[in-house]
């Protein structure tokens, strides 16, 4: 069964654990995705492929350059160690320029962009506790939990292989009488380069009305390390 990744913040605890790793999920998947979503209706993403814009070669130096990433509990990503092993070519945004994403050994992911004969680094997953998905739009989706165990959500708009639009969204947790509930709900919007705090009314009419599907769930998968 493939997952879906929400890109409306759900404040349910069931969001936090569907989205702290495939397999955590996929050992609990009958459970954690009944609370998030009904299943009727739903709509999974499916890419076009275009043809691969780069060398691997350019590929693979770019993934390694993303270098090792230091986590809680002395824990680190390390992009060096790690070689990509599948990827996907395709147009997110429709602009003519496609987008490449790459998938190591989990939690490893990264997405790129091809622009002016470079590659430019959207996102990739600097924390064991994230998933990456895809809206049918072609909007780029994170959710997970940080390091200090609040949930987070957040989106990608690209225009013209470029990041036009992001935001997200923050929620806190507090245990109450031996129960987990929501502490506070925080939405930001990135402005230039800054990100600043907005109301849930203003976050809503930027942020994708879609679900997303999370990288792995995705069809079309081709073997990075085939000549």
């Amino acid at each position: 069964m493939r997952r879906i990744l929400s890109s409306i913040f759900l404040t349910s605890i069931a969001l936090f654990m569907a989205s702290c790793g495939s397999s955590q999920t996929k050992n609990d998947e009958n459970s954690s995705e009944a609370n998030i979503m009904n299943e009727e209706g739903l709509e999974y993403t499916e890419l076009t492929k275009v043809p691969l814009p780069c060398s691997k070669e350019m590929l693979y130096t770019a993934w390694k350059q993303i270098g090792v990433i230091e986590t809680s509990r002395r824990k680190s990503l390390d992009y060096k160690q790690h070689t990509p092993t599948l990827f996907i070519s395709a147009d997110l945004d429709k602009d003519g320029s496609p987008e490449i994403l790459l998938r190591g050994e989990e939690p490893y992911a990264a997405i790129y962009t091809y622009l002016q004969d470079s590659l430019q680094l959207i996102t990739f997953v600097d924390n064991p506790h994230i998933g990456l998905g895809i809206t049918p739009d072609g909007v780029i989706l994170r959710n997970g939990t940080d390091h200090s165990g609040a949930s987070f959500s957040d989106f990608i708009k690209l225009k013209d292989s470029q990041v036009a639009t992001s935001g997200g969204i923050r929620e806190t947790f507090v245990i109450e009488k031996n129960e987990m509930i929501s502490g506070k709900v925080q939405y930001f919007l990135k402005n230039d380069t800054s990100t600043v705090k907005v109301s849930a009314e203003e976050y809503k009419q930027v942020a994708p009305d879609q679900n997303g599907t999370f990288l792995e769930d995705i069809d079309g998968w081709e073997d990075f390390r085939k000549p």
